[in-house]
């Protein structure tokens, strides 16, 4: 098969072509206000709540919030991440609260005292998995967007810049996304981080017209493949059918294989790394075509 041919199966099979195990951390920063404690608590449940069930372990969600997120505790959280992630998995972390920027550092508020982004960026650097989702809906979030910038990593903000300081609406409409019909486009039961932050934009910017009112806030994405990262599940995969069970665990197997093969990448040749790649990639466009099939019965 030439080249050619060999990118555009790639390209045909890449919306199959998912992550490995998946960990989730969900941090809820200092709401400093009653009515912001409030909304930051429960943005933070809903998304843990979607993280729950999107993964078969819920060992590999994590969450703090309130008085619990402190700048040691977050430390250590991402210590224990970087200890247990490997490579080939993929790690997404949600920032929920209030975030501050004074012209050269950004600062994500939490209770004592606050970290500030060039620490949180390192510790997001410290965790192995080379696909990352990173998504910051706090105030002045924008501030990070090219430090944290990496290869592999989808980074999405609230804002635009550190100058729009204003309590963001993004955090909500995120939330919403991720257990919401309708920012699933394509009807699969998945929700990718390309469909979650169109449905969170759009929501935004509508709130702000609905109002009358100049947009204090514009969310933006940096990175590659946003519609390949499966983010949240909208059906607890408890509840699946012992059926789709059963191909799913096949599906992730697969997926798996996948990632630790293209870690190998570069130590074979090429014509038998894509050998090895398009097996892999028909095998599990098949098996999804299955799991689909089935939930559609």
């Amino acid at each position: 098969m030439s080249q050619s041919r060999w990118w555009l199966l790639l390209a045909a099979l890449a919306p199959w072509a998912a992550q490995a195990e998946v960990f989730y951390f969900v941090i809820g920063g200092l709401g400093g206000e009653s009515r912001y404690e409030e909304r930051f608590s429960s943005y933070a449940d809903s998304l843990a709540n979607a993280a729950r069930r999107s993964v078969s372990d819920e060992s590999r969600v994590r969450l703090l919030k309130g008085e619990q997120a402190t700048r040691d505790a977050l430390r250590s959280e991402f210590v224990e991440l970087a200890a247990s992630v490997a490579e080939a998995d993929s790690l997404v972390v949600f920032l929920i609260g209030h975030g501050s920027y004074d012209g050269t550092l950004y600062k994500f508020n939490l209770p004592g005292p606050d970290i500030d982004g060039v620490e949180l960026g390192a510790l997001l650097d410290a965790v192995p998995a080379k696909s990352q989702l990173v998504v910051n809906a706090t105030s002045a979030s924008g501030a990070v967007l090219e430090d944290w910038a990496s290869d592999g990593r989808l980074l999405i903000t609230a804002t635009r810049s550190g100058a729009e300081r204003n309590a963001t609406r993004f955090a909500e409409h995120w939330a919403a996304a991720l257990s919401s019909d309708e920012s699933d486009l394509n009807k699969n039961g998945r929700v990718t981080a390309q469909e979650a932050f169109d449905y969170a934009s759009r929501k935004v910017a509508d709130s702000y017209e609905t109002e009358g009112t100049l947009a204090t806030e514009h969310p933006q994405l940096v990175g590659e493949a946003a519609g390949n990262f499966d983010v949240a599940r909208l059906t607890a995969r408890a509840s699946e059918t012992p059926r789709i069970q059963a191909l799913s665990t096949e599906l992730e197997g697969l997926e798996s294989e996948i990632a630790t093969l293209r870690l190998r990448r570069e130590d074979m040749p090429a014509d038998e790394y894509l050998a090895e790649l398009q097996e892999l990639l028909v095998q599990l466009a098949l098996v999804q075509q299955q799991i689909d099939a089935a939930r559609a019965e």
